[in-house]
């Protein structure tokens, strides 16, 4: 078991117990499935999360990874001293659903030792009072290696004072070098690796106003000045935005809000502002807006190579992309969508209609291979329709369909199609395409279908797909 309750603990059930065991102990036991990987992202937002109380806040990924280094120095005058500082500390985390030890040392590996070992919640200990303190601490607290603390169990010690009071050199010769090196790091000896986390950069501009405003005019022009402000943000960072996020706080203290994407990171302020003003209108001023905040949510480097865009043929005009950011805007990107290429020979199934958010790149697709001419409508299902001629061959020669017969002039196929085998396990099935021209001058698309062998004499079945 890699972790227990509350509740658990009461009952006898710990960490690291067989699981079989824990059931013999109580059948009525509820287990859920370990997630590690949801739990490192879980520590590491929390991490970040720490950082209102203090800029420098690290992951410590000892025991389970389950905790979370704080650098306080310097910043418990802000809370009236250490203890009120881990009393807020301690009220905020349960407020958010977490149940904490916290301990204030000198030291980060003393702090660790402690918050795993103490069963208090908040343990301070004083300036140069960790020796006294880490005598009493058991072996665990020390981050050692499982092996490592078996051993040391074998031998009967396990209190780190044993341990203090024991030469050095015969302790690195055993059990390796990382043993008094965890001693010297809880007693401030070394120093203790940590890897601070950094907050994802945030690109946002944001300016309150002297009077409120409500009209799309003035609205445009406190926009202008956010977005003028934002653009020379992300041009120093050579980020351009790929999708803004506009809030703005009315007089009445409710909340405005529009978003926009861009198909590419872009840092012109032009291009932003027009894009901007299209959807000032959907604002809801109320009495008056007063604060505006302009937020780059999602950006990227403005020297990354961009991916070719879904309607951007070879020659890529520079007014496509704006042409499909503006329609986006306005009917919103899951109203748009786009033609896209399938794994399939069969016409109805070789092209289908995707959301343009979901695919963005043509390496995305699957090239279509060589084939014959196509029709410009496709009907939606094959027609079934009545050969009443036919050539020597097999080919049509004149059809019924909707009650009007058609002559045909000229033939041209036949093209073969296979099916695939993951959409018709059964067998094999094949199609023989023609494209037909009636006397009229129309244009048909027929085929036959078939098991591969060619179609049976007169027992063959026609279907028209599509119209040139």
């Amino acid at each position: 078991m890699t972790a227990a309750d509350p509740i658990a603990l009461r009952l006898g059930i710990c960490h690291g117990m067989p699981l079989a065991q824990a059931r013999a102990m109580h059948p009525e036991l509820h287990v859920a499935q370990a997630e590690p990987a949801t739990d490192q992202a879980a520590l590491e937002a929390l991490t970040l999360w720490c950082q209102w109380l203090s800029p420098l806040t690290a992951t410590d990924g000892a025991d389970g990874a389950d905790g979370v280094w704080v650098e306080t120095t310097g910043c418990d005058h802000l809370f009236g001293g250490e203890d009120q500082m881990a009393e807020h500390l301690l009220t905020r985390l349960a407020k958010a659903g977490y149940s904490a030890r916290i301990a204030i040392a000198d030291t980060a590996a003393m702090a660790a030792a402690v918050a795993r070992s103490s069963h208090r919640s908040i343990t301070l200990i004083p300036p140069r009072g960790q020796e006294s303190v880490l005598r009493k601490l058991p072996l665990a607290s020390l981050r050692l290696e499982p092996e490592t603390l078996a051993t040391l169990r074998r031998l009967g010690l396990v209190r780190v004072g044993q341990l203090l009071d024991m030469p050095r050199a015969p302790l690195a010769r055993r059990f390796g070098q990382a043993l008094p090196d965890r001693l010297d790091q809880a007693m401030g000896r070394l120093p203790e690796p940590l890897s601070f986390r950094t907050a994802p950069q945030a690109f946002r501009a944001s300016g309150t106003l002297v009077e409120p405003i409500s009209t799309v005019p003035a609205i445009a022009r406190a926009l202008e000045n956010l977005v003028a402000e934002l653009v020379d943000t992300l041009s120093r960072r050579g980020h351009g935005a790929r999708h803004l996020q506009v809030q703005c706080m009315r007089v009445d203290g409710t909340l405005q809000s529009l978003q926009i994407g861009l198909s590419n990171a872009s840092a012109d302020p032009v291009r932003l502002n027009r894009l901007l003003a299209e959807r000032i209108e959907t604002i809801e001023p109320g009495f008056g807006i007063e604060a505006f905040t302009l937020s780059a949510t999602e950006t990227a480097p403005l020297d990354a190579p961009a991916t070719r865009d879904w309607l951007t043929p070879a020659t890529d005009p520079a007014g496509l992309s704006t042409l499909l950011e503006r329609l986006g805007g306005r009917v919103g990107i899951q109203s748009l969508s786009r033609l896209h290429d399938g794994a399939s020979q069969f016409p109805e199934r070789e092209q289908a209609y995707t959301g343009c958010e979901r695919v963005q790149s043509m390496e995305e697709h699957f090239p279509a291979g060589p084939h014959g001419p196509r029709p410009a409508r496709l009907l939606p299902a094959p027609a079934s329709i009545t050969v009443t001629a036919s050539w020597p061959d097999g080919a049509p020669k004149a059809f019924r369909w909707r009650r009007a017969t058609h002559t045909i002039r000229g033939l041209i196929g036949p093209e073969r199609v296979w099916s695939d085998w993951w959409h018709d396990p059964q067998g094999a099935c094949a199609r023989d395409y023609w494209v037909a021209e009636t006397v009229e001058g129309e244009r048909f698309w027929l085929f036959v279908a078939h098991d591969g062998a060619g179609p049976a004499k007169g027992q063959a079945v026609w279907f028209l797909h599509g119209l040139f």
